[in-house]
C-alpha cells in the first residue's frame, strides 16, 4: 500500500461528496468515536492487542455500513478495498499514518517531516521526496505524539522539543511551533542493522543479517579451520585482519571510542562491539535514546543493564543527564561500560571510571577523524565542574591512560567505511606549545577505493592480545 497524495483519502481513491466532505475522514471520525467508548485515551495512545484486534473489527464494519449507507442514499462510496481500507485506518488511528509505510521500507534509514506537507526519505546515500502528507499542523503534531507517548513524552507549545522511541525502536525528534517553522518537523531514524556483527562488516553489503559466527573466537575471524588466511572484500568496512583485531580488544578488556560523523556508522560499531563482551558479564548502557541492543529479540536481560536519561518536566522534575548516569553506573558493579554517545561534562566521570580499573569501555562522539578526538574531548572535559580545572597536559595524560584503541567512520558516497584504527600508547607528545596523546595507526585506509591496510605497526597491547588468542598477525607486521 502507498499514500499517494495530501491525504489518506485521496491516496485511497476516494471521492469527495457535493459539500465537499471526506468519505474517508467521515468514516474515520466514525471509528474514532465508537474506540473512545471502548477504550481510555492512555490506552488509545499505547495501542496493544486488545485495542488493535477491536479497531480492526469497527474499523472494518464501519466501512461496510457507510458503503452501505452511500448505497442507499445514491452518495459516494469508499472506493478501495476493505483491507486497505482497514490498514489505512489503523495507521491513522493507532500508528503514525503515512508513516507507517515508510517505517517498513527497509531501503529507508531516515525519514524527514517538514511540516504537514513535505515528508522526505533518506536511502541509498541521499534524500528523496514522498509522496506523502497530512491534512493539517494539528493533526500531524497529534500523531507524531502518538510515536512520543511510548517514551511518555509530548511536545507542545510548552515543551516544544521531544525526543523518544517509537514502539519498534526507531529514534524519533520532534520540534513544533514557536521553536520550529514549518511546524510540527521530526525525524525519524530507524536502526537497520539491528542484528549485524563483526563478521557482517567484513562484507561489501554491511548490512547481511547476523550469523552464527558471532559465537566464534576472536582467533577465527578471518581464518579458515586449517588456518590459512582469506581473501579480503576491498568494499567492506573491515577488513578480516582488523575485525580479528577489535574482536580482541574487546576480549582483552580494552577501551575504544569511535569517531565520526552523523550517520557514519558510529552506534552500529559500538553495538557490535558490544555483543562480543562474553555473555554474562554485567554490562550497562546509557544512552539518550535508546538505540543499542546487545541481544534484540531475546526476553531475558543477559545480565545487561540500559539507562537513559531524562529531560526535566514542566512538572518540576530535575533532568537526569548522562553524567548522572555513569556515576549510577559505578555503583552497579559493571564489567562493562557503554556510553553511546559522548557529547558533555559525562566525559570527566567516564575517563574516571574507567581510568580506576573498569574495563570494556566502549563510546562514541562526532569528530571528522582520530587527529580530532583529543581536541573534541578536551572541550567536553572543560564542560564538566572538575573537568574544566584540568590542564592541557594533564588532560591529554588522562585521555591517554585510559582510551586505548580510536576507530574513525565515515561515509564515502553511499558506503560507510572505516578509516583508521588506532591506539593510544599511553604517552603525551606535544606539538608546539600544546599537548595531546600520542596514537600509533594499526590499520589504515589510505583511499577512499583502496583498502583497510594493516596491522601497520607492532601493537602496544600486544601481550593482552596474545592472552586471548588472537594470532599475531593480526596485531605485528609482516
Amino acid at each position: 500500500m502507498e499514500f499517494e497524495d495530501t491525504d489518506a483519502a485521496k491516496a485511497a481513491g476516494a471521492v469527495r461528496n457535493g459539500t465537499g466532505a471526506d468519505p474517508y475522514q467521515g468514516v474515520l471520525d466514525r471509528i474514532r468515536k465508537q474506540l473512545s467508548k471502548q477504550f481510555a485515551a492512555d490506552k488509545l495512545a499505547n495501542a496493544g492487542p486488545e485495542v488493535t484486534e477491536a479497531a480492526t473489527r469497527v474499523a472494518a464494519q464501519q466501512y461496510r455500513d457507510y458503503n452501505q449507507e452511500a448505497l442507499t442514499r445514491s452518495s459516494p462510496r469508499l472506493l478501495i478495498p476493505e483491507d486497505i481500507f482497514v490498514e489505512m485506518a489503523l495507521a491513522d488511528l493507532l500508528g503514525m499514518g503515512p508513516i507507517d509505510t515508510l517505517l517498513r521500507d527497509e531501503s529507508v534509514e531516515d525519514i524527514a517531516v517538514n511540516g504537514p506537507t513535505e515528508v522526505m526519505a533518506y536511502r541509498n546515500g541521499q534524500w528523496e521526496a514522498e509522496n506523502a502528507s497530512f491534512p493539517t499542523p494539528d493533526r500531524l503534531l497529534e500523531i507524531l505524539n502518538r510515536g512520543l507517548a511510548h517514551s511518555n513524552r509530548r511536545a507542545n507549545m510548552v515543551t516544544p522539543i521531544a525526543d523518544g522511541v517509537l514502539r519498534g525502536k526507531e529514534r524519533i525528534s520532534v520540534v513544533t511551533y514557536p521553536v520550529a517553522s514549518p511546524y510540527p518537523t521530526s525525524v525519524i531514524r530507524i536502526p537497520r542493522a539491528k542484528k549485524i556483527n563483526l563478521e557482517d562488516m567484513t562484507k561489501s553489503s554491511g548490512e547481511a543479517p547476523a550469523g552464527k559466527a558471532d559465537e566464534h573466537a576472536s582467533a577465527g575471524l578471518g581464518r579458515t579451520a586449517a588456518g590459512e588466511e582469506l581473501a579480503d572484500d576491498a568494499h567492506a568496512m573491515l577488513s578480516l585482519k582488523a575485525a580479528a583485531y577489535l574482536h580482541g580488544a574487546v576480549l582483552a578488556g580494552l577501551n575504544i571510542v569511535a569517531v565520526g560523523p552523523t550517520g557514519s556508522g558510529k552506534t552500529t560499531l559500538l553495538m557490535a562491539l558490544g555483543r562480543k563482551i562474553p555473555k554474562g558479564q554485567r554490562i550497562l548502557i546509557i544512552e539518550d535514546t535508546p538505540e543499542i541492543d546487545l541481544y534484540p529479540g531475546v526476553k531475558t536481560p543477559n545480565n545487561v543493564l540500559y539507562l537513559r536519561t531524562r529531560p526535566s518536566t514542566v512538572e518540576g522534575l530535575a533532568a537526569i543527564e548522562q553524567e548522572h548516569l555513569v556515576r549510577l553506573a559505578l555503583r552497579q558493579r559493571p564489567d562493562a561500560l557503554t556510553l553511546g554517545e559522548a557529547r558533555g561534562p559525562e566525559v570527566f566521570d567516564l575517563l574516571n571510571a574507567l581510568n580506576t580499573g573498569h574495563k570494556n569501555g566502549l563510546t562514541s562522539l562526532h569528530a571528522f577523524g582520530v587527529e580530532e578526538l583529543f581536541s573534541r574531548m578536551y572541550l567536553m572535559l572543560a564542560q564538566s565542574e572538575r573537568g574544566r580545572h584540568l590542564d592541557p597536559y594533564r588532560a591529554a595524560h588522562l585521555v591517554a591512560s585510559t582510551l586505548h584503541v580510536a576507530v574513525s567512520l565515515e561515509m564515502v558516497g553511499k558506503r560507510r567505511v572505516i578509516r583508521t584504527i588506532a591506539e593510544l600508547t599511553g604517552k603525551v607528545i606535544q606539538k608546539g606549545t600544546a599537548y595531546e596523546p600520542e596514537m600509533r595507526a594499526i590499520f589504515q585506509r589510505e583511499s577512499t577505493a583502496g583498502r583497510l591496510d594493516g596491522p601497520l605497526n607492532e601493537s602496544v597491547h600486544a601481550r593482552l592480545l596474545a592472552e586471548v588468542g588472537v594470532s599475531r598477525r593480526t596485531f605485528a607486521p609482516a
